[in-house]
C-alpha cells in the first residue's frame, strides 16, 4: 500500500498546474439544453445548474461573467416580440439564478460584462448596448434605473446581413472582440467608460481561422490574458490570437446534451471551479482516474 500512496503524491504533484492554486480556469457556458456548464482549461466539462425549471425551453443566450464578483449573466429571449430578460447566477455559491428585469430587446445573442455593465450587440445590427448595474451592500446587482444606453458600430464592421453572431468578449482594458456566425470577421472595438454614445469605431481583424469558425464562442482565461474560442458546431477548442485571429487547436472538445451540440454562448472565466457541482462529465480525467486505479490494484498485488 506504500508504493500506491507514493503514486498517489506523485500523481497529485504531477497535476498541480490543473488545480486553483495554479492559476487555472474553469469556464462557463449556457448549453442548448438550458444547463450552465463548466469546462476547466484541461477539458473537464461538469453541469453545474439545470435552469430549465426557471426559465422554460426558450434556449438562454447572451452569456457574460463578472469574475470579481463570480456573478455569471444570463439572457432569457422574450417571446411573440417580449423583450429579453437578464438573469444572474453567483458561480462561487452556486445558489439560484435571480430575475433582474428586462432588457431593451428581444433575444440577446451575445454578451459581456465590463466596467460595472452587462454588454451586447443586437443581432443583425450596428448597435452596441450597454445596460449600467448598480450593488447593494453585499454585492448583489440589480438593473440602473435609466442605466441603458447605445452606440453605433461603424467603420469596418460587417454589413447588417452578416452582423450576426458568433459571440463578443471585453478584455480588463476596455477593448470589445467580436466574432460572426459564420466566422468570416473577427473584429475588435475599444470601449471608454460611462454610457454610451454616437459612433463607436471598429479595426478589422480578419477571419477566426483560415477558412472561418462557425459561431465561435469566446472567453478569455481567468487571468484576462489567453483569449479561448469554443466552435459551436463541432465543440472543438481553440486559443485566438487576438492581433490575427489565427488558432491553436487544444486537445479537447466539449459538447452539451440539448437539441443541437454546441455551447449557446460562454460567458467568462473563474480561477476557482463551483462548489457541489456534481460528477466531471467527460474529459482527460477518464483517463487519470483509469491510470490511477491500475496502478493502486497493481501496488496491492504485490504486496
Amino acid at each position: 500500500m506504500i508504493a500506491a500512496r507514493r503514486f498517489l503524491v506523485f500523481l497529485l504533484t504531477f497535476s498541480a498546474p490543473a488545480l486553483p492554486g495554479f492559476a487555472a480556469s474553469y469556464f462557463y457556458a449556457v448549453g442548448s439544453n438550458n444547463h450552465i456548464y463548466e469546462v476547466s482549461d484541461a477539458g473537464v466539462q461538469r453541469d453545474v445548474r439545470d435552469l430549465s425549471s426557471l426559465v422554460g425551453s426558450t434556449m438562454v443566450n447572451g452569456a457574460a461573467f463578472d469574475a470579481s464578483r463570480s456573478q455569471f449573466f444570463f439572457a432569457v429571449p422574450g417571446t411573440g416580440g417580449a423583450n429579453a430578460s437578464l438573469w444572474y447566477w453567483n458561480q462561487a455559491s452556486n445558489v439560484t439564478p435571480v430575475s433582474l428585469g428586462l432588457l431593451p430587446t428581444a433575444r440577446p445573442d451575445n454578451g459581456a460584462y465590463w466596467d460595472g455593465a452587462y454588454w451586447y450587440v443586437q443581432q443583425g445590427t450596428h448597435t452596441l448596448h450597454r445596460i449600467a448595474l448598480q450593488y447593494d451592500g453585499s454585492g448583489n446587482p440589480t438593473l440602473a434605473s435609466g442605466g441603458a444606453s447605445t452606440g453605433t458600430l461603424v467603420g469596418a464592421v460587417p454589413t447588417v446581413n452578416n452582423n450576426y453572431f458568433g459571440d463578443i468578449v471585453i478584455s480588463s482594458v476596455g477593448t470589445l472582440y467580436a466574432t460572426t456566425a459564420n466566422g468570416d470577421a473577427f473584429y475588435r472595438v475599444s470601449l471608454g467608460f460611462g454610457a454610451l454614445s454616437g459612433n463607436q469605431t471598429v479595426t478589422s481583424i480578419g477571419s477566426v481561422g483560415s477558412a472561418g469558425v462557425d459561431k465561435m464562442q469566446l472567453s478569455f482565461d481567468s487571468a484576462g490574458t489567453t483569449l479561448y474560442g469554443q466552435a459551436y458546431d463541432t465543440g472543438q477548442w481553440y486559443t485566438i490570437d487576438t492581433s490575427s485571429g489565427a488558432l491553436t487547436q487544444l486537445s479537447f472538445s466539449t459538447l452539451t446534451a440539448g437539441v443541437s451540440n454546441g455551447f449557446q454562448d460562454m460567458g467568462g472565466a473563474s480561477a476557482t471551479a463551483t462548489p457541489s457541482a456534481g460528477v466531471p462529465e467527460r474529459g482527460p480525467w477518464l483517463a487519470l482516474l483509469s491510470v490511477t486505479l491500475v496502478s493502486i490494484v497493481w501496488a496491492r498485488r504485490r504486496l
